[in-house]
This record gives C-alpha cells, structure tokens and sequence, in this order.
C-alpha cells in the first residue's frame, strides 16, 4: 500500500482544510472539488451550539463516534430537537434550517454532497429559538 502525499490528494481534487472555532471546536476537513467534503469535529472540554444554517442545494449527514450531540431542527415554525449518542446518526433534509449542539468532549463525523457550490445560509431565527429552550430536559 503507497501513502498518498497531500500534494498528490490535491492532484486528485482532494484538499484539506482544519480549523479550531472560536468555541473551541476543532474541525478537520477534507474537500473535492465536487463540493463533497467529510469533516471530523473533536469539540472542547465545554459544551455549546453551533451556529445555525440551512442548506438548499446540499444534502449533510451526521454520526457521532464518542459523546453526544443535540439536533436541533426548525419545521413548520417549531423546533425539534433528537439527542444523538455513539454510532447513531440522522441525515438532514434539503432545506431544513438546523443546528448542533455539541456535549464536552464529543467527536461527530459529517458527510456533506450535493453540489459543488457555497450552500451555508445562516439561520438566525433559529439561533434566536435555541436561546430560549431548557437544555436540562435534554441532558
């Protein structure tokens, strides 16, 4: 088996891209040139929200490996909210502005496709409905 240098991934229309938010969160990318990108985020020692968007052209899929992750979904004017543990996983629908809660120490993988253009739309309004709920209900 021969390793692959990034030099020679990004040949192939594979970069990578990593980052530590602002949060604390550490993001670790790989992009194609599709638009198709898979991320592992390792989150912090603290817990927190994301920051809410909503997607019209790609589809995202998120499975957590260790920890737990709140899923916050805004449909019909109502948040519903799914806590998601080790090896369970949802998939978001075109369309449907969502957001992540991240739990201390959590590592999630997501899987992003559908087209090769900038699709990350924030969602205020949602982020504006996440400050007013009771996370203790949900831990």
């Amino acid at each position: 088996m021969k390793e692959l240098t990034i030099k020679e991934a990004e040949l192939l229309g594979i970069k990578m891209k990593n980052h530590q938010m602002d949060n604390g969160e550490k993001r670790f990318r790989l992009i194609q040139d599709s638009g198709s990108s898979y991320i592992c985020t390792v989150s912090s020692d603290e817990s927190g929200w994301q920051n809410s968007h909503v997607h019209n052209k790609k589809k995202e899929v998120y499975l957590v490996e260790k920890g737990c992750i709140l899923v916050a979904k805004f449909m019909n004017d109502k948040v519903e909210i799914q806590k998601l543990y080790p090896d369970e996983m949802v998939s978001m629908s075109i369309g449907v502005p969502h957001n992540i809660y991240m739990c201390a120490n959590t590592v999630l993988h997501t899987i992003k496709y559908g087209t090769s253009e900038e699709d990350w739309n924030a969602c205020v309004e949602l982020d504006e409905k996440l400050i007013l709920i009771n996370l203790s209900s949900y831990m």
